[in-house]
């Protein structure tokens, strides 16, 4: 995948575009898009010049003008030319806050003088000592650039360009267009607002998720029981622990063999494979993910592998791919055939083939471990992060390439897992050790703010803290909500993020129980409704009564308003049909599910 020739531009000429800093400012913004007018006024205003993704500017302040109608969010001030003011669109510029002029970063307490010796700017130091005086026994590294420098943020970002996606469902700001190359269903291109903010590790300096950073060799403050123990807490009571009771058996052997860690083997299945239960038809290009757990891809679909072209075909002539298996979605790129590639990727590399299902099964997991070794780990991609952002890799011709996913949330969610189940385990006081990089260009933190990343106060906003606590933040409501989960989980969750959370029902009473559609979630303050989808009906179950009410408002007999419409539309295509009618009766029957991302 190439970026495109705008943004191979910017890499080159970024540093001359910069603006003379005679300006004192506590803000600068960073342009995000092609072909961005700088104008003397708000809308029609003379365009003084166009400028590209990558491009800096100080800024007076971080106030908007008032909409116009060529853009309608408003307008930025930002100093060119020396002290000169113009004007860019709030849409194609993302905000940046400096350090303040009384915060000199000096370190005073023992642990900000740690973390000054470690390499640490006073940008990290906060989130860092909070961590430190919570676990002392938590080791953290500071990862600079072969030659000791930090790794330049706004280079990283552009360079990121066209390599990341997200879910559709993102806001708007968040989605990218102009670029090129297959993608998974429901996954569109990030943009640069969206990769500045996954990208930058002082956004992530929390208990959660924290752990993105954390070293993924085997830890020797871990036993292997109580790793097994964890990796068990990972996978639950789902359709993949069911299918294979003896999983965190095979990863502790594979976890042995290899070095890695339990847990890095076990969030990595879970990140790409879930409940291995994402799909419910068993067409070519749309199989169920299951197959690659359960070995019976053939024999449920037809399709034979050719060997020869590397196609799948309806011909027994071919190789049968039954006993084989691909537990990390090793080769399982973004577009279509997705299980396809991979169990091709196993039938070549004999990850299975025996027949004997434990033995075949053993040789994949223990496959797919050695390569994470060898390909990501020993490589110098050894955190998820750096998995995810390859930033300080030992081949310098691999920087910005030789990611192992392309969804560039996929450090938060993989962090919330493990999280969670070294928080279960009981394994949080261990000693562990985090590798976060340091950039320069974040200027004393590098929080955006022009999506509201911050409130006006400086505090985590609620759309971060959301979104942050593994559920997601959609205008005003509050998605991602398993149905049966309980609300406290909810608080707790949110709590560790910066929430000051309450959770009432609809009437305003306060709850207990399991969340529903319709309840409101108070954060610092701001009201959200929570949307269960499948539960229009608003008990926190999908019944039958959910499918009466969708019925009903198909028919026109008794229409849904609301959260309540939002949460009928359990196929997430914007209309309620009988495909939402389907969706709600196989999650009732036990055949389906349905997806609350």
């Amino acid at each position: 995948m190439k970026l495109n020739k705008n943004l191979l531009k910017t890499l080159t000429v970024v540093a001359c575009l910069l603006p003379l800093s005679v300006n004192a400012s506590d803000y600068y913004g960073v342009i995000n898009g092609s072909g961005v007018r700088v104008r003397t006024s708000p809308g029609e205003g003379n365009i003084i010049k166009t400028v590209s993704t990558g491009t800096t500017y100080d800024m007076p302040n971080k106030e908007k003008s008032a909409g116009t109608s060529n853009c309608s969010d408003g307008w930025y001030q930002v100093y060119h030319n020396g002290n000169e003011v113009g004007y860019v669109c709030a849409d194609y510029l993302v905000v940046y806050e400096k350090a303040k002029e009384n915060d000199p970063g000096v370190a005073s307490s023992d642990c900000e003088k740690e973390m000054e010796n470690k390499g640490f700017p006073s940008n990290y130091w906060g989130g860092l000592c909070a961590l430190k005086a919570q676990h002392p026994n938590w080791e953290f590294n500071a990862v600079k650039d072969a030659d000791g420098s930090s790794i330049d943020f706004t280079k990283s970002v552009v360079s990121e360009s066209c390599r990341n996606t997200i879910s559709t469902g993102a806001k708007d700001s968040y989605k990218r267009t102009g670029c090129t190359g297959g993608l998974d269903s429901g996954s569109t291109y990030a943009s640069d607002e969206a990769i500045s903010y996954y990208m930058n590790p002082v956004n992530f300096l929390n208990e959660k998720n924290i752990f993105m950073f954390e070293g993924l060799n085997k830890n020797d403050s871990i036993s292997d029981d109580d790793y097994q123990t964890a990796s068990t807490k990972i996978f639950g009571n789902n359709y993949f622990i069911n299918q294979i009771p003896n999983v965190t058996s095979f990863i502790r052997q594979s976890a042995n063999e290899t070095g890695v860690s339990q847990t890095a083997l076990a969030s990595r299945i879970y990140q790409e494979l879930g409940d291995a239960k994402l799909s419910y038809t068993y067409a070519y290009d749309n199989s169920a993910l299951y197959s690659v757990v359960s070995g019976n891809y053939t024999s449920r679909t037809g399709y034979y592998y050719n060997t020869s072209t590397g196609g799948f075909e309806k011909n027994s002539c071919y190789a049968s791919i039954d006993n084989y298996y691909n537990f990390f979605n090793v080769a399982a790129y973004d577009g279509t055939g997705v299980t396809q590639n991979a169990l091709a990727y196993a039938y070549r590399n004999g990850w299975g083939g025996s027949g004997n299902k434990d033995q075949d099964r053993q040789t994949s997991m223990t496959g797919g471990a050695n390569f994470l070794k060898s390909k990501y780990i020993e490589a110098g991609q050894n955190t998820i992060y750096f998995q995810k952002f390859n930033v300080y890799p030992k081949t310098l011709s691999s920087r910005y390439l030789h990611q192992y996913m392309t969804n560039v949330s996929a450090p938060v969610s993989e962090s919330n897992i493990l999280y969670k189940a070294y928080r279960d385990a009981n394994l949080l006081g261990s000693a562990f050790k985090f590798y976060i990089p340091v950039y320069n260009g974040l200027n004393g933190g590098g929080t955006i703010v022009s999506d509201g990343s911050t409130d006006s106060n400086g505090s985590v906003s609620v759309e971060n803290v959301v979104n942050g606590a593994g559920f997601k933040y959609d205008a005003g409501y509050v998605a991602n909500l398993t149905p049966g989960k309980n609300v406290d989980e909810i608080k707790n969750a949110l709590n560790s993020v910066g929430g000051n959370v309450t959770i009432t029902d609809k009437d305003g009473n306060a709850k207990s129980g399991n969340i529903a559609t319709g309840d409101r979630i108070n954060i610092n303050g701001n009201i959200l409704i929570a949307v269960v989808y499948g539960d229009p009906s608003g008990d926190g179950e999908i019944n039958a009564l959910d499918l009466l009410k969708v019925q009903k408002h198909i028919l026109g007999t008794a229409g849904l308003n609301g959260v309540y419409e939002k949460a009928a539309d359990a196929s997430h295509d914007g209309q309620i049909n009988a495909l939402d009618l389907l969706k709600v009766q196989k999650k009732i029957l036990g055949s389906g599910d349905i997806s609350q991302s």
